[in-house]
């Protein structure tokens, strides 16, 4: 179907939609007011025969924003797939609502309490390098640190990179975007950390070979660069959330299999190095939070849940098992661990010295199994500090709540905060 046909379809799908929505709402009034309550039985029909209307509309409109890149045109008829995906899309239209407040609280620190001082303690769009001009980043400099000038000043102050979420696409509704974590860098520069936020290339302008690519050269930047910010280059430590930990985890997972492979003369995985003019910095520390690390077993989940064809995981991915293997760290590192006289040794000290799990029980978008799984294969690297916390009723973004600034109470922020500490401090 062209793009004309899309558009129009969409039109006359919300127009359809909008219809339906006043039938059921004049219906409902109606039902309620006497005398229309004699005559509700009446009506009855029609508000169900309406809500089903609406439900299809819903489903199809998404379809026609989400799923149609790299695929045929199709839509659902199939009432339990309607369903699934209407209990999505309700799902993500509540966590956004719940997220407004921060939104305006970091508007009100932003223009209100920062105001003369942000230029000071955030140097914002930053161009690090990435193959798309429009890529930036932010860096958020703790009130101790001293604008560094000359590359040979002293620098203590650890790094974070944050790598944030959204699905791994653009133009949706849990996309991300670097000023959203405002919060989350400055209560992280609070306690002292130089903090680096870059954007990346979303889908559908670009599939996992460009995000990588763009990691690894916001992490290049930052090796070089951060010293000017009071940054220690040799203390980086890389923080993913959601689709965010599994481009962090990937990266610094494919890098060391990749180096393994160069030294130890195997080939039992066929990874290319993207970008190999740029050597990826040693990464001191991953923190981790509802991480995505087996993308075959989380397509399964989202099968399960009835939105596999409006996420673009599988296109950003590939679309086949074996580029689902290629771009699953839990699976890289098991098939890595498969092959004959293994030199774990060398292995090892490729990878971080230390990892943060962060998972809640909670957890409905990315289930906790795919943290406890690429745990659990990491545990026979025998990595240095590998520690996991599942805090209990935390769902998927309370890991990243929890660390931002927030007008509200967050019952995990104390323990979150208290785990980030102990964890720098080693």
């Amino acid at each position: 179907m062209t793009d004309m046909r899309i558009r129009f379809f969409r039109h006359a799908l919300i127009i359809v939609l909008g219809g339906s929505y006043l039938i059921v709402s004049t219906s409902l009034t109606l039902m309620i007011v006497p005398p229309f309550t004699l005559f509700g039985w009446v009506l009855f029909p029609i508000v169900v025969g309406c809500s089903i209307v609406c439900a299809y509309c819903i489903t199809w409109l998404i379809y026609l924003s989400f799923a149609q890149t790299d695929r045929e045109f199709h839509v659902p008829y199939n009432p339990k797939r309607i369903m699934k995906v209407n209990y999505a899309v309700f799902q993500a239209l509540w966590a956004f609502l719940l997220c407004l407040p921060l939104l305006a609280e970091y508007g009100y620190l932003r223009f209100f309490v920062l105001r003369k001082k942000l230029r000071r303690i955030i140097k914002e769009d930053i161009f690090y390098g990435s193959q798309t001009n429009t890529n930036r980043l932010d860096v958020y400099i703790p009130d101790t640190a001293k604008l560094q000038q000359q590359f040979f000043d002293q620098a203590t102050h650890p790094v974070i990179v944050f790598i944030y979420g959204g699905a791994w696409s653009s133009g949706n509704w849990s996309s991300g975007d670097k000023m959203l974590y405002g919060l989350l860098a400055l209560r992280l520069r609070h306690l002292g950390y130089v903090v680096v936020v870059p954007n990346y290339t979303l889908y559908p302008n670009g599939k996992i070979d460009l995000m990588i690519s763009d990691i690894k050269r916001s992490l290049v930047w930052t090796k070089r660069y951060i010293n000017k910010f009071g940054g220690d280059p040799n203390k980086i430590h890389l923080m993913g959330h959601s689709a965010g930990a599994h481009l962090a985890s990937l990266v610094t997972v494919r890098d060391a299999i990749i180096k393994f492979q160069t030294t130890e003369g195997q080939e039992c995985l066929k990874l290319e190095d993207i970008d190999p003019e740029l050597e990826l910095p040693k990464i001191h520390g991953l923190i981790l939070l509802s991480g995505v690390f087996d993308i075959s077993r989380h397509f399964i989940w989202e099968s399960n849940r009835g939105v596999e064809e409006i996420s673009a995981m599988s296109r950003v991915m590939g679309d086949t098992q074996e580029s689902f293997a290629l771009n699953s760290p839990t699976t890289l590192v098991e098939n890595v661990l498969k092959c004959r006289d293994i030199n774990l040794k060398q292995l090892k000290s490729l990878m971080p010295t230390k990892i943060l799990f962060i998972h809640g029980d909670r957890d409905n978008t990315v289930p906790l199994e795919s943290t406890l799984r690429f745990n659990g294969v990491l545990n026979e690297l025998s990595i240095e500090d590998l520690r996991l916390r599942t805090p209990s009723e935390m769902d998927h973004v309370d890991p990243v709540t929890g660390f931002m600034y927030s007008p509200f109470k967050n019952n995990y922020s104390s323990q979150l905060l208290f785990e980030l500490a102990d964890f720098m401090s080693c």
